[in-house]
């Protein structure tokens, strides 16, 4: 079963207001995300991440059945096409996010400076944002920032968000996502987190370990 942010945490996220037409718009052979299949391997290593689940990351959900995320499709700022399997061997933390989103905004120093602290050959930090048109919008923010060691993706028809909203993978925005080098999810965090902080900078340690 897909997991899910608890009613809590629900309450605490900016909904994303999606207008009826970009609502109907659904991932189907392009970039699919299953759940289980290569993925089912990474449910003991998911499920040893409940500890981690306390202060600064209370809203962690470590994932029952890890999500395969290698297929996700995604767009690189002039407009290429990116998948996350091109990130393989990299331990990563995945946040969609949006300009609009007050909550996304005042985080984004935070994985800003987690990329500084941590950032490596073996892990990175993807933005993912879900802005619908004026790409230049996020790319001016990052820039003011001054988060441009981020990999910058993008997701401008809300395909991805729109597929991994159907699957109860995500409900509102921010929502982070820890996947593991193969591509697996091992968990996800609905609402903003300090990312730099002690606690998330030992679940990244906790991930990264090799099995």
């Amino acid at each position: 079963m897909p997991f899910k942010p608890s009613r809590h945490v629900f309450a605490a996220i900016a909904i994303v207001a999606v207008a009826a037409g970009l609502a109907a718009v659904y991932v189907t052979e392009r970039g699919a995300v299953e759940s289980g299949g290569r993925c089912a391997a990474a449910a003991p290593k998911a499920a040893a991440l409940r500890p981690f689940a306390t202060g600064e990351l209370a809203a962690l959900l470590p994932a029952d059945t890890p999500a395969d995320f290698s297929d996700l499709a995604l767009r690189t700022p002039d407009g290429g096409e990116r998948h996350v399997s091109e990130l393989a061997g990299q331990t990563l933390i995945l946040n969609m996010w949006a300009t609009w989103c007050v909550p996304c905004r005042a985080e984004m120093p935070h994985l800003q400076a987690l990329q500084e602290k941590r950032g490596r050959p073996d892990f990175s930090v993807v933005a993912l944002n879900v802005d619908v048109g004026g790409q230049d919008r996020p790319t001016r923010f990052l820039k003011e920032i001054g988060a441009t060691s981020l990999i910058d993706l993008r997701d401008p028809e809300m395909r991805a968000f729109n597929e991994l909203k159907s699957k109860g993978l995500v409900l509102g925005l921010p929502t982070t996502f820890v996947v593991n080098r193969q591509g697996c999810v091992l968990a996800s965090l609905a609402g903003p987190a300090k990312w730099d902080s002690p606690a998330a900078l030992a679940l990244i340690e906790a991930v990264a370990k090799p099995d």
